[in-house]
């Protein structure tokens, strides 16, 4: 009864305080309980619930590398959210791993993005040129696809990749940057 007689003071007060348009705000702030708040909240996104796709048009990057952007689009009904780094991979059209898998670059902290459905966060991916090694720590060769696993998920998703990556373990050539919000911006 008390905690009843509290939100409704507390609707009054934002209606009196800040104007109508701000009550609705307040009302419904004030009346969701913790159990409705808990049964609501966001899952983390799955495989599944994910399209990754690469834009194929190499840009930024430093003398010997470029990156390329990885877009994670939501194709699910329901919003979900990503965290952290993917695991990215270059592999040949049979889906085997090519060389080293991509080291996380971790100069920025973890944000946790929230995605509706169509919505579509990114993660930059900066390729080394693999001719910066020599042949024989790197055995050269052509990828068809990358293998890349969305943040906290056992289930790896595809997409094209056809460029020249080491085929030999050892040289860390893909370099991976955490998931950000918003599609994927070339231009940057």
């Amino acid at each position: 009864m008390f905690k009843g007689t509290r939100r409704t003071v507390a609707a009054i007060a934002a209606v009196l305080g800040l104007g109508t348009g701000s009550a609705v705000w307040a009302v419904s702030a004030a009346s969701a309980s913790p159990a409705a708040s808990a049964s609501s909240a966001v899952p983390e996104c799955t495989s599944s619930q994910l399209a990754v796709w690469v834009y194929n048009n190499p840009g930024g990057g430093a003398a010997g590398s470029f990156d390329l952007p990885i877009g994670f689009t939501n194709i699910s009904s329901r919003p979900c959210y990503l965290v952290g780094w993917p695991g990215v991979s270059a592999t040949n059209s049979a889906g085997t791993q090519l060389g080293s898998a991509a080291a996380r670059d971790a100069t920025e902290p973890r944000k946790v993005v929230t995605l509706a459905p169509d919505a579509t966060a990114n993660a930059d991916l900066k390729v080394t040129d693999v001719l910066n090694f020599t042949a024989s720590a790197c055995k050269p060769t052509t990828a068809a696809l990358l293998k890349v696993f969305p943040p906290d998920q056992k289930r790896a998703l595809t997409a094209f990749f056809s460029w020249t990556v080491c085929a030999k373990k050892g040289p860390v050539y893909l370099f991976v940057q955490r998931i950000r919000a918003g599609a994927p911006n070339p231009d940057e």
